[in-house]
């Protein structure tokens, strides 16, 4: 007779077919912990990627809020967070809108400097959320 595993199932969470073509999952939920993949600022009702930094930065917050939430968790829940931003220049025009998501959480945070897969993307932010004791 099979052992059963102690271990929570997993749960993927996917919100557009378009994360099927990277072989993904917008989020995976394993137990008490969220991780949220690399999330940009695509505009899913108007089907556009926006051109400024700040309207993808909050465009990527509304996404990763519906991941969590989708997921059962809220961006409450963040522990941490990487942000890869394409352009130094755009640094300051984002900062204000992390902060005003993440001021009161202050999760361990990482920035970097990369090119995007979408040469119009400006910023993605990945989560991990936790909401154990």
């Amino acid at each position: 007779m099979a052992k059963k595993s102690s271990e929570p199932k997993r749960k993927l969470i996917q919100l557009n077919e378009g994360e099927l073509n990277y072989a993904m999952s917008r989020a995976l939920v394993q137990g008490d912990w969220c991780f949220v993949s690399g999330t940009m600022g695509y505009d899913y009702t108007k089907k556009e990627l926006p051109e400024s930094a700040a309207q993808q930065t909050m465009n990527t917050f509304t996404n990763i809020r519906k991941a969590l939430e989708t997921a059962g968790f809220e961006l409450g829940h963040t522990v941490r967070v990487q942000y890869t931003v394409s352009d130094r220049k755009y640094v300051k025009e984002v900062l204000p809108i992390i902060k005003a998501h993440f001021d009161n959480i202050l999760p361990a945070a990482t920035m970097v400097l990369a090119d995007m897969v979408d040469p119009k993307g400006k910023i993605e932010i990945e989560v991990t959320a936790f909401k154990g004791a």
